[in-house]
């Protein structure tokens, strides 16, 4: 199989689920000049995403030039516990993370997607999941991976594992976008009424929601419409209604 070798177990298993969910699939297939995670019998792309989507993007838009439709997989850890090993695969702890995500957690990697987001053949398919991180203690200090770290730490990531899927969200076209927006905003609004009525449920991170209103923007959902004193002034598109011609 190709581009297999590094893959955790939390993408196997959701590519998996995938091939079953979609009969006669098949998995790390040719699809044009790319290798597509899971090909469907009809020709139409699957695409698990566990880390970044920012790569993304070219590979979406040469399959949607081919006339593919394309489903973005991508899984947001609302519950992580966290197992560390000694070298010889020995359990030495387990804990729950103090980090949780939700579903307002996507908006930072979906700046990179922006210009199919709304495409006809695009869908985004964001699951809410229960995960376990797997960690190996190392001796010394190390960088990880990825050398995204700030400072070294005395373990690796090992594996992600998939534990249970809680609840799968379904993003095609402006109405499931817009579905998010939170309901009885002022017009024209600030981030404050923004950030305020998405909070008003679940627990949103600031940058998460300035995020959003971001990518909305450059979705072409939400209106910039300029500065209120030293406020940022927004609107919801709407869909304009036709004119009607007067009588005669």
């Amino acid at each position: 199989m190709i581009n297999t070798l590094n893959e955790s177990h939390l993408h196997k298993s959701l590519k998996t689920l995938y091939l079953i969910e979609n009969e006669g699939s098949k998995a790390e297939a040719k699809a044009g000049k790319y290798i597509a995670d899971v090909l469907t019998k009809e020709g139409n792309v699957i695409e698990i995403q566990t880390g970044s989507l920012s790569h993304l993007l070219s590979k979406c838009m040469f399959y949607i030039s081919e006339k593919r439709k394309v489903t973005v997989v991508y899984p947001i850890a609302v519950t992580k516990t966290i197992k560390t090993f000694d070298q010889n695969g020995h359990e030495l702890s387990s804990r729950k993370s103090p980090r949780k995500q939700n579903l307002f957690s996507i908006f930072r990697e979906l700046t990179a997607l922006c210009p199919v987001l709304l495409d006809k053949n695009f869908t985004l398919e964001v699951l809410e999941v229960k995960i376990t991180e797997e960690r190996v203690k190392t001796t010394e200090a190390v960088q990880s991976k990825n050398n995204r770290r700030r400072f070294p730490k005395q373990w690796q990531k090992k594996d992600k594992r998939l534990e249970e899927i809680i609840k799968k969200h379904i993003f095609h076209g402006k109405k499931s976008y817009k579905s998010l927006i939170p309901k009885n905003l002022p017009e024209p609004f600030l981030f404050s009424d923004f950030y305020d009525g998405l909070s008003h449920d679940v627990k949103v991170k600031k940058d998460d929601a300035r995020l959003m209103l971001w990518v909305y923007t450059h979705m072409g959902l939400v209106e910039y419409l300029g500065k209120q004193g030293r406020f940022n002034t927004y609107s919801i598109k709407r869909k304009k209604t036709p004119q009607k011609s007067p009588r005669s």
